[in-house]
């Protein structure tokens, strides 16, 4: 009755759980309507860099962007200017006296990037098999909104890709561009670029053209996981990963698969894990995918320390982000290395050390994993979900968050009974002995996995409540099972976060407290920044109750 008590309220749900379906599933939709045969799939990585923005000069020496103190160089896209060796001539922008900038988003507004490092990747998976095929791609973005997914997934049908469905996950790397547009010049000002974004979504649809090409036969489909706790005999999982809010619940697996073709050749390698990319935190000013470029590398090309060397397996590597709520993170991190080193803080070696010691572990899963009998199943299910965050309104309303809002008049005053809603959306997605849910948003590891009782903190460091904590959370008001996890049935479960939106963090009710003066603006007492940046309480109910029903249907 609550599944479809929520579903009503959000104009979603037929009268009869036994009515509903979702609004594509294939095998059994037209034009998908078989999925036999063998398994084919094809990968491929394009460039998210920005082709055009400049850079700045850190005048006052601050090592932070002020308008007032510091000067941007008006040296247009390519940022040669006219004293640098090589200048080809002025370019477009150049000595406009306008600074083309390109907000880095994730931490706080204008932080304008100076250059790139390792860049930003969308990298993409198609998988076919008989008439059923879908798209898969990891974008190292901070975060993809909805609308901009349906824009990609009309313009692909419209040039004929031969897709069914596309499914687009953000990594949420805190050191790439602002797509979302809560990270601009200044608070109020938009960093959501239309002009780059809608350039990322042709890069996107490149991808899956480029994947399409490179598709062929697999040979071999293998999954795999390794327990992360049990890679440091102190730190446990503390040594790549901490959870920074009470309940401390840290999800201990970092699953793969692995796709060979008939040469033995690798096709992909998908990576699941779940951790904020943000390593290099506030001080970093270059475009970076953070952590996940290092796993990337490791994996395809392999690893080297004084202490040994390791193959990589080549093909592409793609990183899929898991659940970063709650929150994980490698902020505030020591990270011991094979060499020895205790690594920690901002810098390009710790970021590397520990997307290193990850991808390491894929590699480890590879060697651990199985065969699998792969049959491609995948469901696409639409809802609503209200927006009580007061701040997340007025971003929407004013347009620092480009965003269609429903069910509401615009007119009257915005209260619980005139609450705007945004429409999401959820794929499950089936390969033998590999199921996948996405999510659109930052979800609370608990809330697939449960953890209440202290089993979870993935390391003898940490307890579940922080020693200190002035509020801590009230763990016999926490609920029981089963969790969203318990409702999946393979042996591998991945939930893939920032899936198909950003709609920031999902948190457990029993959890959910907000600032009595200044709701949602500021956090109340006992880490709950995750409040500011939650559309709402009823966002974790509803979507569990959709990930519950979307599960467990039957075609």
């Amino acid at each position: 009755m609550l599944l479809l008590a929520l579903a009503c309220k959000d104009g979603i749900a037929p009268d009869t759980a036994q009515d509903w379906e979702p609004e594509l599933y294939c095998p059994g939709s037209e034009g998908c309507a078989d999925a036999s045969g063998a398994l084919r799939a094809g990968a491929s990585s394009v460039s998210l860099v920005p082709p055009c923005f400049e850079s700045w000069e850190d005048v006052d020496g601050s090592g932070d962007w002020s308008k007032s103190a510091d000067g941007w160089l008006d040296c247009g896209c390519d940022r040669i200017c006219p004293d640098d060796e090589g200048w080809p001539g002025a370019d477009e922008g150049e000595g406009d006296e306008v600074f083309q900038a390109t907000w880095l988003a994730g931490f706080s507004n204008g932080h304008p990037a100076q250059g790139v490092a390792d860049g930003v990747w969308a990298r993409t998976l198609v998988l076919r098999q008989g008439d059923a095929a879908i798209a898969v791609v990891s974008a190292d973005l901070v975060g993809f909104m909805n609308d901009d997914v349906k824009a990609i997934r009309d313009e692909a049908a419209a040039r004929g890709l031969d897709v069914d469905h596309i499914l687009v996950s953000s990594t949420h790397t805190h050191e790439g561009p602002d797509t979302v547009g809560l990270w601009g010049e200044r608070i109020g000002k938009s960093g959501y670029q239309p002009e780059y974004v809608g350039w990322v979504r042709e890069q996107m649809l490149s991808g899956i053209e480029a994947a399409l090409a490179d598709e062929r036969e697999v040979a071999e489909a293998r999954v795999g996981a390794v327990d992360v706790r049990t890679y440091h005999s102190e730190r446990g999982s503390a040594n790549v990963i901490r959870d920074t809010r009470d309940p401390v619940v840290v999800p201990y697996e970092l699953g793969v698969l692995h796709l060979t073709d008939g040469s033995d050749q690798t096709i992909a390698t998908v990576v699941h894990w779940g951790c904020h990319p943000e390593t290099l935190a506030n001080d970093n000013h270059l475009i970076s995918s953070d952590f996940a470029h290092a796993l990337r590398e490791t994996v395809e090309s392999g690893s080297t320390w004084d202490a040994y060397s390791r193959e990589g397996v080549g093909g592409t590597a793609i990183y899929l982000q898991g659940m970063v709520g709650g929150m994980m993170t490698t902020l505030r991190l020591t990270t011991e290395t094979p060499d020895g080193d205790d690594l920690s803080g901002a810098t390009w070696d710790h970021t590397n050390a520990v997307g290193t010691l990850l991808g390491e572990m894929a590699l480890d899963a590879i060697d651990a994993s199985e065969a699998i009998e792969p049959e491609l199943r995948f469901e696409h299910t639409e809802f609503k979900l209200p927006v009580d965050n007061i701040g997340f309104q007025a971003m929407f309303r004013i347009g620092v968050i480009t965003r269609e809002l429903h069910d509401y008049d615009p007119e009257a005053t915005l209260d619980e009974d005139n609450l705007p809603r945004v429409v999401t959306d959820m794929d499950h997605l089936s390969l033998g002995d590999l199921e996948l849910l996405s999510v659109p948003g930052e979800l609370f590891p608990e809330a697939a996995l449960g953890g209440y009782d202290g089993s979870l903190t993935g390391s003898p460091l940490y307890g579940i409540v922080t020693e200190g904590n002035p509020n801590p959370p009230k763990l016999e008001n926490a609920p029981a099972g089963p969790y969203i996890a318990d409702h999946m049935d393979a042996p591998h479960r991945w939930i893939v976060g920032l899936a198909n939106d950003e709609l920031g963090y999902m948190i457990p009710p029993f959890n959910f407290e907000l600032h009595e003066r200044n709701p949602y603006l500021d956090e109340a007492d006992g880490h709950h920044y995750e409040e500011t940046n939650s559309l709402g309480p009823e966002t974790l109910p509803i979507v569990a109750e959709q990930a519950e029903t979307l599960l467990s249907w039957n075609p």
